[in-house]
């Protein structure tokens, strides 16, 4: 297997954290060592050979399409490599889907959304990280895509980007009353925004916090 990890551009931070292609893959234990599709991450997957499928546990397992943002992941996810594949993934922060296609990430936990009917630019993309034959042309294509969705970010439950990186910062040491009365909203709200934006509740985000803290 061959990796190549590029750095997306500046001005896609905090929502894109790097660009990983995985070319020649021919087992699962391959793309695990990699520490990648781990809890409460959200990725963006482009096949562009052989094939990827994913099994939760507990919760149906599901083959990706050729364009998908997948994840959050809740619990250990069991992968099935398809032929020998070649992926491009895009690792992004806990609000990106949400906030730069504004993607309700419910529906999307332990699961997938495709990409390509979410807006028919994803098929463009895919088609053209398929066809380049220059592995470091792949980033470039992924900047300009990336970049293009900035003008038309999600205004909309903002303040939840605020909470995801207080919790982050305080490396998930806090109590959901505190985190309420510091935002000034109430539990249930708080809640019911949290699951929309990152696909998680805020005491479930809290102990993977926790959890990767101590790992």
């Amino acid at each position: 297997m061959n990796t190549y990890i590029f750095r997306p551009k500046d001005n896609l931070h905090p929502f894109v954290q790097r660009y990983i292609v995985l070319d020649n893959v021919s087992s699962a234990a391959e793309i695990a060592k990699q520490k990648l599709f781990t809890a409460g991450k959200q990725y963006l997957v482009f096949i562009r050979q052989g094939g990827l499928a994913f099994k939760p546990e507990d919760h149906a397992a599901f083959d990706l399409p050729e364009a998908a943002v997948t994840g959050p992941f809740t619990c250990v996810v069991n992968a099935r490599v398809t032929g020998t594949l070649s992926a491009v993934i895009v690792q992004l922060n806990a609000y990106a889907s949400h906030r730069l296609m504004g993607i309700s990430m419910e529906s999307v936990t332990n699961y997938f959304r495709d990409l390509t009917r979410v807006s028919t630019q994803w098929a463009e993309v895919s088609k053209a990280i398929r066809d380049t034959n220059d592995i470091h042309s792949i980033h470039h294509i992924l900047d300009q895509a990336l970049e293009s969705l900035l003008p038309n970010q999600q205004s909309t439950l903002k303040q939840v980007d605020e909470m995801v990186d207080y919790l982050i910062e305080q490396k998930g040491k806090v109590a959901m009353l505190d985190l309420a009365l510091r935002f000034k909203t109430s539990r249930h709200t708080l809640e019911r925004q949290f699951m929309e934006v990152t696909g998680l509740t805020p005491q479930l985000y809290n102990r993977i916090l926790r959890r990767q803290r101590i790992a």
